[in-house]
């Protein structure tokens, strides 16, 4: 078991985050200088939080009130760097024994000799990091971070220098790792679908801050607030006011798009009461394009459509409002949908179990 809690003041913001791992994917996301990698630092030991707490498995590796910080070495934590950072002057077999010199020989040999097998870099101990590819490259680092047996693996974006398809081997190769790795793994990135592909849990990030923990499915369906929302892929933001509260749900009455159009959720939400202004969100993947009118359909005009190359970028107008621009994107796929044109009238079909609220 992770415990982390830790509090770093830097110039541009505070890092002040919380959380407890217990054998599981953490996936950490969020934009650039959020503080996602500074939480990696301070729990290997690089960098020593102003106050806080971390324990792992019973031991305490910091704490402020009692002025325990162990160094990196003495903390059994494997870390994969986003560079890789291996030592150049190096052969790929003294990397991956660098970290575990102090044992013997013979046990040095067969703990290398079985990494360079699981991570299928038999043949190459004895090449240099520059005679590798990235995703050799990438699986040497990883085989480094594994050599001292951590009891939690931290990746710091490890796919991001990599081509689509060395990043989906390796992403294969790392779910097989937790197969026999038992220990925690928070995996940092800003792309979300690396972060649901990799991670059990996901932790939204912003401005040093977790906004959000929770498992993976909890963040998507229901988001937090509007900003989780926004970086978990959302774009679709529609002011409501809750009209009628049922057990399985609610129904709501858009206010914002020149119409009275009333839309029902069956999502769970927590509310204050009837006439409560929300936002009504919807991710783009889970419009529906229908040609008739019906349940959750909202009459729309095709104002742009962007094609990509197993969907269209579809941007939707709400017909008869005072607003020009467009109020909805979907996100089509092309082996469901006829072709579309740009001007077309259509129903944009929002699901009730794909509505989520956020407060206003």
């Amino acid at each position: 078991m992770l415990e982390v809690r830790v509090r770093k003041v830097f110039p541009s913001f505070n890092l002040d985050v919380a959380f407890t791992l217990n054998g599981e994917i953490l996936s950490v996301l969020g934009p650039s200088g959020c503080g996602k990698s500074m939480t990696l630092q301070c729990i290997s030991g690089l960098l020593k939080p102003d106050e806080g707490r971390i324990v792992l498995n019973g031991r305490v590796l910091f704490d402020s009130e009692k002025a325990i910080n162990l160094p990196p070495q003495e903390r059994r934590i494997g870390y994969v760097f986003q560079n890789y950072s291996l030592f150049p002057h190096m052969t790929v077999y003294q990397n991956i024994a660098f970290g575990i010199e102090h044992l013997g020989r013979a046990e040095v040999s067969e703990r290398v000799a079985q990494l360079l097998d699981k991570m299928r870099l038999t043949g190459l101990a004895g090449r240099y990091p520059r005679q590798l590819s990235g995703g050799q490259q990438q699986r040497a680092a990883l085989a480094r971070a594994l050599a001292p047996e951590p009891e939690v693996l931290l990746l710091d974006e490890p796919f991001s220098a990599l081509d689509s398809l060395v990043k989906a081997r390796l992403e294969r190769e790392l779910q097989v790792l937790h197969r026999y790795f038992k220990g925690d793994i928070i995996f940092v990135t800003h792309n979300l679908s690396e972060a649901y592909r990799f991670g059990s849990k996901i932790a939204v990030y912003d401005a040093g801050r977790i906004l959000q923990l929770d498992h993976k499915e909890r963040v998507i369906n229901a988001p937090a607030s509007h900003t989780v929302a926004r970086l978990t892929g959302a774009r679709n933001f529609l002011p409501a006011m809750i009209m009628e509260i049922h057990a399985d749900g609610a129904l709501l009455m858009l206010t914002d798009i020149g119409q009275e159009a009333c839309l029902k959720i069956s999502s769970s939400f927590k509310t204050n009461s009837v006439k409560e202004n929300v936002i009504a969100g919807i991710r783009p993947e889970d419009i529906r394009i229908a040609g008739e009118a019906g349940e959750n359909r909202l009459p729309c005009r095709i104002t742009e459509l962007i094609e990509g190359v197993a969907s269209y970028t579809c941007r939707l107008q709400v017909i008869d409002s005072p607003d020009k621009e467009y109020h909805l994107e979907a996100e089509l796929s092309k082996a469901f949908f006829a072709p579309l044109e740009v001007g077309q009238e259509c129903y944009a079909w929002l699901p009730d179990t794909r509505l989520f609220l956020i407060s206003k």
